[in-house]
């Protein structure tokens, strides 16, 4: 490939490296910036989100067997102690069905019961980190949970889809009412529980909690039946063992590790269904400059025996932070500060107790009708506000202070437009309402630590190579 070089540090592209960084396909950039590994999601050359890697948060999704060590009734909820002395929050509505090891549950959650559970979120500030006792566990087409015994389907599943799906499972007398049928002979194939008894396993001996199902979008894309039950009876053979191991092994111990790294990751923004969250639907490009990442990706991709599309960026001229201009973008997604086209900026404001959002008109010049100026402003500015919330995994409540504007249909035309902007957010965000003074409250359900946090809590190491000084 020709290419200018020259002395001076700005970059010339080519016209093809122009088109490349300008593609629409979402491109997956595994890398990483001031020493700290880091996954970053473009779509049409826009940073969407961005993850700093850290030991952390490689404990969600995690299974321990845990010990309650305290009680808070006024609070419908106790706290467990996991490995490492780590204390965990536990709420009670996440343990409607625990699967106890030392006893057999008769509806009461007592101090010293030692249980199975699974972390959702991080430690955040001064709130510990959270469990349920529900667990889960998934692959491409199935996910398994503790605690209900309904069957559900991605709501990304044609009718037609959902109804043949629905059929098969029905047909082999596995639901019936949309409820998965319960007990070990439904769960287990008889292949399956063969091998087990083999190891020198009683899959008979096992208590077994109340089991569901959610039917996964790529559910709908299985070349047969045959190859669905397959996975089905694979999944259900992984919990069931997990539940006997359980009844053997010491409290404290880690039953099932966090999935690869990348795993959520990539099936985020990789694989289409009910978690993907590209915009356009459109393939995503892995690429990667860093070699050790690019061989964890590829023993994922073997694991997972989809085809996936990585690529290993190597260029001695122009490094993969100059030619997605990554340092400026993080730069950006870690400023208090952002700029609008229309020359307002936002200032972001996190506290103890929820973010503050404020918007200001800046250089922005007003015309006759300030009120129209004021609408175009906040307009613009709930745009970026929608994307900033996702790019920086801000959670919580969430109060944004748009400019005050005196129309009554401006602030309900706001409110609507917002709600259609949040809607496009993988994270469940509730639109609350706008005050008389422009005030719009909004919540964000809690997943993973913000940005800046994950940014300072990610261990920092050495690049021998130099080739992510960006």
């Amino acid at each position: 490939m020709s290419r200018k070089i020259e002395a001076k540090p700005s970059v010339t592209l080519t016209d093809e490296e122009a088109a490349l960084r300008k593609t629409e396909r979402g491109k997956l950039l595994f890398t990483s910036y001031q020493g700290r590994s880091c996954a970053l999601f473009l779509e049409k050359d826009r940073l969407v989100e961005a993850f700093f890697f850290s030991g952390d948060a490689d404990k969600i999704g995690a299974i321990y067997i845990g010990k309650i060590k305290s009680l808070a009734k006024n609070m419908d909820a106790c706290f467990v102690e996991i490995a490492g002395g780590e204390i965990c929050f536990l709420s009670l509505r996440n343990a409607t069905a625990p699967y106890l090891v030392n006893r057999r549950f008769d509806g009461r959650i007592l101090e010293g019961d030692e249980l199975l559970v699974q972390v959702v979120r991080d430690a955040q500030k001064t709130k510990k980190a959270s469990v349920t006792a529900h667990l889960s566990l998934s692959n491409e087409y199935f996910v398994l949970s503790t605690g209900t015994t309904k069957v559900g389907y991605s709501l990304k599943l044609s009718n037609e889809r959902k109804n043949a799906l629905k059929r098969v499972f029905t047909e082999m007398a596995l639901i019936q009412d949309d409820c998965l049928i319960q007990g070990r002979e439904s769960l287990l194939s008889i292949a399956e529980e063969e091998k087990m008894k083999a190891e020198g396993l009683r899959p008979e001996i096992i208590s077994l909690p109340s089991i569901g199902l959610i039917i996964r979008t790529r559910a709908g894309e299985a070349e047969s039946a045959r190859v669905l039950l397959q996975h089905f009876f694979s999944l259900s053979a992984q919990l069931i063992r997990l539940l006997y191991g359980a009844m053997y092994r010491n409290c404290f111990t880690c039953m099932r590790a966090a999935e690869n790294r990348f795993k959520g990751i990539i099936e985020q923004f990789c694989f289409e269904g009910e978690s993907s969250s590209c915009i356009s639907n459109l393939p995503v490009e892995i690429v990667t400059d860093r070699k050790e990442m690019y061989d964890e990706l590829k023993t994922y991709e073997s694991e997972r025996g989809d085809k996936l599309n990585i690529r290993f960026y190597q260029d001695t001229f122009l490094s993969l932070s100059s030619l997605y201009s990554l340092e400026k973008k993080l730069e950006n997604a870690l400023s208090s500060h952002v700029w609008l086209k229309s020359g307002g900026f936002l200032v972001i404001e996190p506290t103890e107790a929820l973010t503050v959002i404020d918007v200001n008109s800046g250089k922005y010049v007003a015309g006759r009708d300030a009120d129209e100026t004021f609408r175009k402003i906040n307009l613009e500015a709930a745009e970026e506000v929608a994307r900033q919330l996702r790019l920086r995994n801000l959670s919580g409540i969430i109060i944004v202070d748009f400019i005050n504007m005196r129309s009554g249909q401006y602030r309900q035309e706001l409110l609507h437009h917002m709600k259609e902007l949040t809607a496009k957010d993988r994270i469940s965000t509730r639109i609350i309402d706008i005050t008389p003074l422009g005030l719009m409250e909004i919540t964000r359900k809690k997943i993973n630590k913000p940005l800046r946090e994950q940014f300072k809590l990610c261990p920092r190491k050495e690049d021998p190579d130099g080739i992510n000084k960006i």
